[in-house]
């Protein structure tokens, strides 16, 4: 079975060298059976550029999303990041809502160049699962705070990445690609709703067990999206066998059959990024004449 992984993070390992790393992680995604990947950089340190030497090296493999700032760059970073080869944009943490109007001359260009964006949704993960760990422990509260004061008074918040306002994208930009990640984690039914009445969102399953359980718990997969509207995605970089192992188990249970896993594996994700081509019929101008008469 081949794998498209949509949601792939450069290793967070700065201190060695990008080329090195590249090669490791071509070996592991290759012995799981992904043929390809969404290779995201980041608004933070040099990961763009890292990303750009994972495509210039292996082009067939690696489909590059630039990790853009709305708040401090425009649509010219868009077309930069087109001529470089990136393939579309990753977007994380705003200070405004995903759908202010400020950000559309950004999506405006992302649709030009046939860009795919790829937004987090939902409640952003921090420096700590209080879930598992103590808020008490000292050692843990040294450990989180220079990554809570990173945000302090700036006007981060999860609630600006909600999925619903990639609605409100997807009507002002129909050929936009639109991927929401995490099935908007903490907001799935709202992403379920989306993406079945929006024809270019679509929504990954990254997020790990978290996602998982909710997926049978909430018996999400198909009563409220469908295969359809799925993309596979790891949000990882070195557990990928793993992952594929236990979406597996999650589709067993699920009694989904061969041809809806690949289409969440593969075929979706290689619609979009145009791998299997689609005759898609030219949009008509706006108030173009539909032959039903005035």
């Amino acid at each position: 079975m081949k794998v498209f992984d949509t949601h792939v993070h450069f290793p967070w390992d700065e201190e060695r060298d990008a080329a090195d790393v590249v090669e490791e992680l071509v070996e592991t995604a290759q012995a799981a059976g992904v043929v390809h990947m969404c290779l995201l950089g980041s608004r933070w340190g040099d990961f763009n550029k890292r990303v750009t030497v994972a495509m210039d090296k292996y082009p067939e493999m690696f489909f590059g999303l630039y990790g853009i700032d709305l708040d401090a760059e425009g649509p010219e970073a868009v077309h930069e990041a087109a001529a470089r080869g990136y393939r579309g944009l990753k977007i994380i943490l705003p200070l405004k809502r995903y759908d202010d109007p400020t950000y559309f001359p950004i999506y405006d260009a992302a649709e030009e160049h046939g860009f795919t964006c790829l937004f987090h949704t939902g409640v952003i993960g921090g420096g700590a699962d209080y879930r598992i760990q103590d808020p008490f422990d000292p050692a843990l509260i040294e450990r989180v705070r220079p990554w809570e004061g990173r945000s302090r008074r700036a006007g981060v918040s999860s609630a600006h990445m909600e999925p619903i306002m990639l609605d409100t994208i997807a009507f002002n930009f129909p050929e936009l690609r639109i991927i929401g990640a995490h099935l908007g984690i903490g907001y799935y039914d709202l992403a379920a709703h989306v993406a079945r009445w929006r024809r270019n969102v679509f929504f990954d399953i990254s997020g790990g067990e978290m996602v998982r359980r909710h997926v049978i718990e909430r018996r999400l997969v198909p009563a409220e999206i469908s295969h359809f509207k799925l993309l596979y995605g790891s949000d990882n970089n070195a557990r990928f066998a793993d992952e594929i192992r236990d979406w597996q188990t999650v589709f067993d249970m699920l009694r989904m059959s061969e041809e809806q896993r690949e289409r969440i594996f593969y075929g979706n994700a290689a619609r979009l990024f145009g791998i299997i081509p689609i005759e898609v019929p030219s949009a008509e101008p706006a108030g173009a004449a539909t032959g039903d008469g005035d």
